[in-house]
């Protein structure tokens, strides 16, 4: 056998697998052999069946949402279908339901769910109003991923993250849906014992990226060649364990503490939006290329998913980094829940949940508890009922959207979607289309030339989440980190949480006890034109089998943590992953304010035509759930002026 054939034989889990593992959903070692084609949906329920998914989707976890992690290969395949144009002959077969509504709304993330809450708000029970959505569960990115590992039920965020609450005595949507939904104001965090492990996580998973390095225990992975393979929270010392060049290191730090301000004018949000935050940081600042490239990756996985070449400096602002005015400053003096970045266990599942709960009483099983709409099972029959004033129809995905007859003077508009197979036809008086404009534009057939104009401008790319469950995280505690990030291999960060306290199904936080690992993989490609950086991402988020993947990540957790007392075979539980092909808008310099005194790209398509307003977050230009709300609501607003 030769040595590579040893190494990849060494990396997969155990053939022998038992019922309790299979329940977990282990699925290395055991390849694509117990996958099944397809998944069947359950017609009663409208909810799918099994375990397995496809072999490029692989497993989903367990739960509700086991057979919708991510852009599963259904969505994949339909999504493709419209971008290249297979859909018209459908249309013939289209059945018209009979059907008519005051609003229908495509898309069930929170961009469609801003726009329902603002309908509901204003029309209670009097009207009727129809979300369409792709998926087998609402949510878009705000879904979880959830496992049974040992006793234990986890849960791990596919995309949509943290959330900081507002004070309760602002004003303003979020707040109000705050108190209209029942989401809490304050939030606990399952206590630590020291005694266990002393090691200092966040409670959420981004901060401790870049943000927050300070407050949490992060490690930097140098490889195993390097003299030193792990520098444990190399700020702490401003870099001066880490291998890399004085004058690079000096660089760094330099941004870090982020002194100096090159702009003496009076509008510093336009100047950033005319440049590329590589620019500012190496043109305006004078900073070395390495700098650059060690803020890359940052960018890309936290909401940019591009290189900073091609990524507008007002964006990199908006994720307050150095350089902007607005980078975010550690303050020892403020514990992690008063700064406001938290995490539901599941992601932003916890507030879309409660949003739903509100809108449709029925739709999660049990009552109006905090933990009963947490983990409660989602009651699918309820969704979609005539009796409805706001109904959710799921695994429906949009194909043709056009008003009826001439633009001006029509009264409706017709939707034409596909349901588990079969295409049927409703009709509605208006239109909020809360779906990215990269299945927009292929799908809304009158679009006025300036809207289909101004989505040239848009870009978006990839990113994927790796949610891997381990029946214990002593490897971590060993080494003294709660995330980490690395530089060569599989993916750049990954990190563990200490979970919010949800009541009597806590999660546990003891090194003994399993526990999520959360990987953010970017596929951001600096030196490409942004219109080719996404495309090339996407292309390689999508050519690798669900098993491809587990190999790389099976061999790259093998890399860093098996001196540590790391087994794949013995100590993983299950693998998730959740790809998302759309995952952030990229705005180019002059996406926000324009360029060459013309309106920006995102104000014009703001401004809807006729009967169909659009509302999704990446006209914010920066793709967060609140964004996402208040894109939705106020589409919503702009479309009942016609009703």
């Amino acid at each position: 056998m030769s040595k590579k054939k040893k190494k990849n034989k060494d990396l997969q889990l155990s053939n022998k697998i038992s019922r309790r593992d299979f329940v977990n959903g282990s699925l290395v070692g055991l390849g694509v052999a117990l996958l099944s084609p397809s998944l069947p949906v359950n017609a009663a329920e409208k909810k799918p069946v099994g375990l397995f998914n496809d072999p490029w989707t692989g497993f989903g976890g367990v739960g509700d949402y086991a057979n919708s992690n991510g852009n599963i290969a259904s969505v994949q395949k339909a999504a493709h279908l419209i971008r290249d144009g297979l859909t018209s002959k459908l249309l013939d077969e289209a059945e018209d339901t009979g059907e008519e509504y005051d609003m229908i709304i495509i898309g069930g993330g929170f961009s469609g769910i801003g726009a329902a809450y603002q309908f509901h708000k204003k029309y209670g029970n009097t009207k009727k109003c129809l979300i369409i959505e792709n998926h087998p569960v609402f949510g878009g990115e705000a879904k979880q991923n959830e496992f049974e590992v040992d006793g234990h039920k986890l849960y791990g965020p596919q995309g949509s993250n943290d959330f900081g609450p507002p004070n309760k005595d602002d004003k303003g949507l979020i707040t109000e849906i705050y108190h209209a939904t029942g989401l809490p104001f304050n939030y606990k965090f399952v206590e630590q014992d020291p005694k266990k492990t002393k090691i200092k996580a966040p409670i959420e998973n981004y901060y401790g990226v870049y943000w927050d390095e300070e407050r949490f225990d992060t490690g930097y992975f140098l490889g195993r060649e390097a003299k030193k393979s792990w520098i444990i929270n190399p700020r702490a010392d401003k870099l001066s364990r880490l291998p890399w060049p004085d004058d690079i290191k000096a660089d760094l730090n330099r941004a870090f503490e982020d002194l100096e301000d090159k702009y003496q004018g009076d509008n510093i949000d336009r100047w950033l939006d005319s440049m590329s935050y590589k620019d500012l940081l190496e043109k305006v600042y004078g900073y070395n290329p390495a700098v650059t490239k060690y803020f890359d990756p940052i960018i890309a996985i936290s909401m940019g998913g591009v290189g900073c070449d091609v990524y507008s400096a007002y964006s990199a602002r908006e994720l307050e980094m150095p350089c902007t005015r607005a980078r975010y400053v550690y303050d020892s003096s403020i514990n992690e829940v008063e700064m406001g970045a938290l995490s539901f266990p599941g992601g932003n599942t916890g507030s879309f949940r409660h949003i739903v709960k509100y809108l449709i009483p029925e739709s999660i099983k049990g009552g109006k508890k905090f933990e009963d709409i947490l983990f409660n099972s989602i009651n699918f029959k309820a969704l979609d009922r005539p009796s409805n004033p706001i109904s959710i129809r799921l695994n429906s995905t949009a194909i043709d959207i056009r008003h009826a007859g001439a633009i001006d003077t029509s009264k409706h508009v017709i939707v034409t979607y596909q349901e588990n197979g079969l295409v049927k036809r409703v009709k509605a008086k208006t239109v909020v289309s809360a779906i990215g404009g990269w299945v927009g534009k292929h799908i809304i057939k009158d679009l006025p030339p300036i809207i289909t104009d101004a989505y040239k401008e848009f870009h978006h790319s990839p990113i994927l989440v790796v949610n891997v469950a381990v029946r214990h995280w002593r490897f971590l505690n060993e080494l003294g980190i709660s995330s980490a990030r690395w530089f060569e291999g599989f993916g750049n960060f990954f990190s563990i949480r200490r979970p919010m306290d949800t009541g009597k199904k806590n999660q546990p936080f003891e090194p003994d006890k399993p526990a999520v690992m959360t990987f953010y993989v970017p596929f951001n490609n600096p030196g490409h034109p942004i219109s080719v950086q996404g495309t090339i991402g996407r292309a390689e988020l999508l050519s690798k089998s669900y098993s491809d993947y587990e190999k790389e990540i099976v061999e790259q957790m093998t890399l860093m943590f098996s001196d540590y007392g790391f087994n794949a075979r013995r100590d993983i539980a299950g693998i998730v992953l959740n790809r998302w092909g759309h995952a952030y808008i990229s705005p180019q310099p002059g996406f926000h304010f324009g360029k060459d005194g013309k309106e920006s790209p995102k104000e014009i398509v703001k401004k809807g035509y006729n009967r169909i307003q659009f509302g999704h977050s990446e006209l914010s230009g920066y793709m967060s759930h609140t964004n996402a709300l208040t894109e939705g609501s106020r589409a919503a607003l702009a479309a009942m002026e016609l009703l």
